[in-house]
């Protein structure tokens, strides 16, 4: 990866986190797609892990800044449910990093919003106390979070597309689109 490459998704990621912080809309944010597209386009393996992570947690710790909640949620049980499903959007982002296109940018979007929603209610299920610990409790506790699914699903494919188009044009590299 160039250093002008470097540049640019690094000033698109702080752009991203900037986001994040300042409109806290529920489940609407670029962080899933940063995780994503920072295991695609990333071309050193490490890197893929490291810069989504430091993102991820660079907005928590901005955002701790403006609300108790979001400080006691750092290093809590749900902060880790949360960043296990960002570990495995950034595995499916590497797994399609040798086929860039806006096809597999799309489907990794939406296969990357079903992972978190799956992985962050397991979570939920098990922590909460409202939830019985069967597969009663398990299915009650993903269909109360689906009002939710849809901002997730759709904030993954808007930004996941939004920074692979970005990222082209400003590296002037063709779009492919299958």
């Amino acid at each position: 990866m160039k250093k002008t490459d470097i540049i640019i998704l690094s000033a698109v990621l702080v752009a991203l986190v900037a986001v994040r912080s300042v409109f806290q809309i529920p489940n609407f944010n670029p962080m899933g797609a940063v995780a994503l597209m920072g295991g695609m386009l990333a071309t050193k393996k490490l890197w893929s892990w490291i810069v989504p992570f430091a993102a991820l947690f660079a907005g928590d710790i901005i955002m701790s800044f403006s609300s108790p909640i979001y400080l006691e949620y750092i290093f809590s049980a749900n902060f880790f449910f949360v960043y296990a499903s960002f570990a495995a959007i950034i595995a499916i982002g590497i797994s399609l990093r040798n086929n860039p296109t806006l096809k597999t940018v799309l489907g990794g979007s939406l296969f990357a919003a079903v992972v978190f929603f799956f992985v962050t209610n397991a979570g939920a299920w098990i922590l909460m106390p409202a939830y019985s610990k069967d597969i009663s409790g398990l299915l009650t506790s993903y269909e109360m979070a689906l009002p939710f699914f849809r901002a997730t699903l759709l904030s993954q494919v808007i930004f996941s597309l939004s920074i692979y188009v970005i990222y082209q044009f400003a590296t002037s590299k063709k779009i492919a689109f299958v």
